[in-house]
């Protein structure tokens, strides 16, 4: 009878809007499709376009990525997640529908108005609203080992707040100590989900055997990453973290290597959902060094390493990620379109533009920005449309979702 009942009021809501997953990776992605191909445009030279950039291009830029898109997916990630996590059902429906209309109200602001308190105040709404929910049933549940994810979104809401002072020059705090901040937060949630999912993954996709997780290792790998956001975000003597930050960004690296290098990722080699997730852990590892090495010594870049992390770090784990949880969670096979291998390839393309090209044509940096961005945008508007149907549509087992 529970099982009527749910399918009948589960067809009276939107297929958009039947969990988390669905509204908020599509319009991520056409998000960043978007702010790309803006980004990419305004470095080729069309500066008239700063105005759709919040009146300020860096601080858009490194807003919308890290909040409005990154934001998005890790929220329709984890509202998706609790449901399996604790057998209650996900946020849907008019409930998922005003989160979203917050995040949406908030994205257009960024895109065509100028720093106001009020824009400030709805972005800063949809990140506790999903909080809220994501905890609620993790409490009843007492599943207390995933309840840590609630805090960081709320953290991540502090520092979006702090992005908006910068923004309405209320603070004078540098933008890139708080967009820093902001990326390590966003590191920590990708290191402690994809050293859960990559290697039951791997496991599952190439039909080998099992990869144990040995406690002393993901203790090794896990512990660093936490200390490193402490560091981050307490206020550490200067005299202290000069030698602290780049330590424990090294050590948070070099252990996360060796936890990877048991996940046998040369198996991977012909199963795409999975090399992407391989090739993604393993930017997230080289980005960390690269940052280590810049605040230990300046010999590499701030911007290279960063973006080691970012694109292709946390830009090849989501897509990646949202490839399979799409599928998986709308009752479709998990087999790619091929289309689907030409848009990893071309993320990875833009990681290697982004990064490796300029250190080693520096000359050539702006035609590098721009080529990055072009592929990233070209990455994730094949997904958009591949994903569209798959997204807007019910499930194809007719199950609630």
């Amino acid at each position: 009878m529970m099982q009527i009942l749910d399918s009948e009021k589960e067809q009276k809501i939107l297929p958009l809007f039947r969990l988390a997953f669905r509204p908020f990776f599509l319009a991520a992605s056409l998000l960043s499709v978007v702010s790309m191909l803006l980004w990419g445009l305004f470095w080729a030279g069309n500066v008239s376009l700063a105005s759709y950039m919040y009146s300020n291009p860096v601080w858009w830029h490194s807003h919308e990525m890290l909040f409005g898109f990154t934001g998005a997916i890790i929220i329709g990630f984890l509202l998706t997640a609790v449901q399996n996590w604790t057998g209650n059902p996900g946020v849907r429906g008019w409930k998922l529908a005003i989160i979203f209309a917050f995040w949406l109200i908030a994205r257009l602001a960024m895109f065509s108005s100028t720093p106001n308190v009020i824009w400030m105040l709805i972005d800063l709404t949809w990140m506790p609203l999903a909080a809220g929910f994501l905890a609620h049933p993790i409490i009843i549940r007492r599943q207390w080992n995933n309840l840590f994810f609630a805090p960081l979104i709320v953290l991540m809401t502090v520092l979006n707040a702090l992005f908006h002072l910068i923004a309405l020059g209320l603070v004078d705090i540098p933008l890139r100590t708080v967009s820093f901040a902001t990326v390590m937060v966003i590191s920590v949630i990708v290191l402690v989900v994809g050293g859960r999912v990559i290697p039951f993954f791997t496991w599952r996709g190439t039909q080998t055997e099992q990869i144990t997780r040995i406690k002393w290792l993901e203790y090794g790998a896990l512990v660093p990453s936490w200390l490193l956001l402490l560091n981050v975000l307490l206020p550490v003597p200067e005299n202290i973290s000069v030698f602290t930050l780049p330590t424990l960004l090294i050590v948070t690296a070099l252990m996360n290597l060796i936890r990877f290098i048991r996940w046998r990722s040369l198996s991977t080699a012909k199963v795409p959902l999975l090399w992407l997730l391989h090739f993604a852990y393993l930017a997230m590892v080289i980005g960390m060094l690269l940052l280590g090495l810049h605040f230990w010594s300046g010999s590499v870049g701030y911007s290279l390493a960063l973006h080691t992390l970012t694109v292709g770090g946390i830009g090849c784990m989501i897509l990646a990620m949202i490839a399979r949880v799409s599928l998986g969670h709308t009752g479709r096979a998990l087999q790619l379109k091929p289309l689907m291998v030409v848009a990893f390839a071309a993320l990875i393309l833009a990681t290697l533009s982004r990064t490796l090209l300029i250190a080693l044509y520096p000359a050539i940096t702006i035609q590098a920005y721009v080529v990055s961005a072009g592929l990233w945008a070209f990455s994730f508007a094949i997904f958009t449309a591949v994903y569209y149907p798959v997204l807007s549509k019910p499930r194809l087992d007719g199950r609630p979702g």
